[in-house]
């Protein structure tokens, strides 16, 4: 089980990088739409019944890939998206009390749409910007650059906090959503995020140090956030894994729980520099 995982784990890590690296625009494009068309499934099925949970990630897929959209209508849905997010912790802090509401078919049904629509439109915004979009930070990373970086802060926060709470974790953090949390692998792995990116980026950038900081911080948080809520739509559907689709992992949702929070916090951040 432990060699799959690893295995898996850095296959996928392979072809992400090399993805994001060498693709054109649209192809990427289209195969992160694949990638938010299986998570989306995996969503909706954990409410619905395979057929419906096929065709909504289809229309899904077909909306995406398909329909063009102005800057202004993706910031705004990422925006949204991000709302949700927060009305998402809220709801993880006070679980069980609020399950009937978390478990609404409306509430899921319109949660999967916004939170996977944030996603896609939120890298849609990087990787097809003309502009230095870290440039208020005194950061000069091109589009593919500033996309490998979100993707490396979410990932960091992710396994920083599995293996820190593995180590040291003592005291349980939202033990009603997920028993093996420890609050000592969220502030490692929040923490830690910090203290291993920013002294690396200020070998090769004189950044600005606070804004630097508090991009970080908002994603490895919402990072945080996105696994959680994963846990908690899986533990009200009784289901350990979204699916068996990566060995050792489970499925697309499992791995990009925390991307899908991450990347509008990320790209609002931006956004709300760039306007300052």
């Amino acid at each position: 089980m432990e060699l799959n995982r690893v295995v898996s784990g850095i296959s996928m890590a392979l072809v992400i990088a090399l993805s994001v690296l060498f693709l054109s625009n649209r192809t990427l494009s289209i195969l992160i739409g694949i990638i938010v068309c299986l998570s989306a499934w995996e969503f909706f099925k954990l409410r619905f019944s395979t057929e419906i949970s096929i065709l909504l990630s289809i229309l899904l897929f077909l909306s995406l890939v398909y329909f063009s959209f102005g800057v202004s209508f993706q910031l705004t849905i990422s925006s949204l998206g991000f709302l949700l997010w927060i009305i998402l912790g809220v709801l993880i802090l006070g679980f069980p009390h609020n399950k009937n509401f978390v478990q609404n078919i409306f509430f899921q049904f319109f949660s999967g749409f916004l939170i996977h629509f944030s996603f896609y439109f939120s890298l849609m915004l990087i990787i097809n910007s003309s502009e230095l979009l870290l440039e208020p930070l005194n950061i000069q990373l091109s589009s593919r650059a500033v996309l490998l970086l979100l993707i490396t802060l979410t990932a960091l926060t992710d396994m920083l906090a599995y293996f820190g709470g593995k180590k040291f974790g003592k005291r349980k953090f939202l033990p009603n959503i997920s028993p093996n949390k420890t609050f000592e692998g969220f502030i490692i792995g929040i923490l830690g995020t910090c203290l291993l990116v920013m002294p690396i980026m200020g070998i090769f950038y004189k950044y600005v140090f606070l804004k630097l900081l508090f991009i970080i911080l908002v994603v490895s948080l919402f990072s945080v956030i996105g696994d959680a809520t994963a846990s908690l739509f899986k533990r009200i559907s009784g289901v350990k894994d979204s699916s068996n689709l990566i060995p050792g992992h489970g499925g697309v949702l499992d791995r990009i729980d925390s991307h899908l929070a991450s990347a509008p916090a990320f790209v609002l951040m931006i956004y709300i520099f760039k306007g300052i």
